[in-house]
């Protein structure tokens, strides 16, 4: 990835804070939206699919708040990938109201492939500006 991250000082020696507050509610929704035993009800907003809008969502947000303050990609990319099995195999096997569809997987791997698009697409917009 080129360019600067987000909030990055122009003091190389300094890290900002601020956009580690971005990963951090990122990740607490992407958990919450995850696990909890009752996710909210869309209502009329409902369309056939809306789960796996929703996990691609869950998915890409924080991988892009990631992607976008970590040095290597691979510190963002690994545990969100090791994340897609243990999600589907905890919502499988250990919250009663909630069941592991291996659908919701793929979902979670587009999410990831689209917080990292998202990051590189900007990145290559930013090199070339």
């Amino acid at each position: 990835m080129s360019g600067r991250l987000i909030g990055e000082p122009t003091d190389p020696t300094r890290r900002a804070f601020a956009p580690w507050i971005i990963v951090v509610v990122a990740l607490l929704f992407h958990l919450w939206g995850l696990y909890t035993t009752s996710p909210p009800d869309a209502g009329g907003l409902a369309f056939p699919g809306i789960d796996k809008v929703a996990h691609v969502i869950l998915f890409a947000v924080p991988t892009w708040a990631l992607l976008r303050v970590v040095p290597n990609q691979w510190l963002a990319l690994v545990p969100m990938l090791l994340h897609v099995p243990i999600s589907e195999l905890v919502q499988a096997n250990l919250l009663a109201t909630r069941g592991g569809d291996w659908w919701d997987a793929v979902a979670d791997l587009v999410g990831i492939a689209v917080g990292w698009w998202t990051v590189q697409s900007t990145a290559r917009v930013e090199a070339d500006a």
